[in-house]
């Protein structure tokens, strides 16, 4: 007997995995837009004086606005790590073999 259910779950599972990592891309290119955006505007105010070079000083600002997020971005990290052990067990079961007497 062929179970129609079984793909569901893991369906359900890998979308919202999708959906996961597609909020944690755009936490993270919004991290990256607001750091340059702060550096074009340090460098701007600062023609005279130097602190850094710029590309280090876009990653001290990438830093520092990862750090305030943290939260927020260590959160989505578990929720997707626990997605992918779900999805690993889905996949699992799927390929496990079905005894005789279950029929």
């Amino acid at each position: 007997m062929i179970d129609v259910l079984a793909p569901k779950p893991l369906a359900k599972a890998i979308g919202a995995r999708c959906e996961t990592q597609r909020h944690l891309d755009c936490l993270n290119r919004q991290i990256a837009a607001r750091a340059g955006r702060q550096a074009i505007t340090v460098k701007v105010r600062s023609r005279a004086r130097r602190r850094s070079g710029p590309r280090l000083y876009h990653q001290e600002l990438v830093d520092r606005l990862a750090f305030e997020r943290w939260g927020e971005l260590d959160t989505l990290a578990s929720r997707l790590a626990v997605q992918e052990q779900i999805i690993d067990a889905l996949e699992h079961c799927g390929d496990a073999p079905v005894s005789p007497g279950a029929r």
